[in-house]
């Protein structure tokens, strides 16, 4: 509710600034940019969540060399690792004590933290509780592959940072525009927009504008 009279207010404003162009363009930038700020923060913590997870991994696997159960293993990685992935291994435990079957415990850890490598880590697990092994070795080098997959991820993102960069500024760059336009020569846009043709191309511009986007964004797309 308070984004859409946030959106109300700064139509009016940039309506006042700019005419009709200026209050689309800051009624959509209120709505939208929270968004982002949203999505922008899961992934941040998504990313954190994975970066800990080879961490999470090793100190099993030091427990478990210490002689310690598989359960009292996770309660030592929930004290040794800082959130958000250290009090999930907790829960786990948590869910056991409930009843749940350790495989079905893990399963649900794995689908609250979600990603690739989470459902790794679970599928190593429940592959050593049916066929027995080392299974402190085995997380061990559980953990160096997840290592080597987090290092791969982050030299892609760095490698792809430039593409992404000129996404968002070609995203942004039609709205920009516009609003310049509208200050600059107001008169001109008016005409633009109150005649069909001008009408027309200023949609199919912003719709191909976006396509481009999108397809730009899903290709540079990385799985946390």
């Amino acid at each position: 509710m308070s984004t859409v009279i946030g959106a109300a207010f700064a139509s009016v404003a940039g309506f006042r600034v700019a005419g009709d162009v200026g209050a689309v363009v800051a009624a959509g930038a209120v709505l939208v940019v929270p968004t982002i700020v949203a999505r922008r923060r899961r992934t941040k913590v998504s990313t954190l969540t994975q970066d800990q997870l080879a961490d999470g991994v090793s100190v099993i696997a030091a427990g478990l060399r210490a002689g310690r159960s598989l359960r009292q293993s996770f309660e030592l990685a929930a004290a040794e690792i800082d959130p958000p992935i250290g009090p999930s291994f907790d829960r786990i435990g948590d869910r056991v004590e409930l009843g749940d079957p350790m495989d079905d415990a893990v399963d649900a850890w794995a689908a609250e933290i979600s990603g690739a490598d989470a459902r790794l880590a679970a599928g190593v697990l429940r592959l050593h509780r049916r066929s027995g092994g080392a299974l402190a070795a085995t997380l061990e080098e559980l953990a160096s592959t997840l290592r080597a997959r987090r290092s791969a991820a982050r030299e892609l993102r760095s490698l792809t940072a430039q593409a992404r960069l000129s996404a968002n500024i070609l995203g942004l760059l039609p709205l920009g525009f516009f609003a310049f336009l509208s200050v600059v020569a107001r008169d001109d846009m008016v005409a633009a927009i109150t005649t069909p043709a001008g009408s027309l191309a200023i949609v199919l511009g912003l719709v191909l504008q976006a396509g481009a986007y999108v397809w730009i964004r899903s290709l540079l797309r990385i799985e946390p």
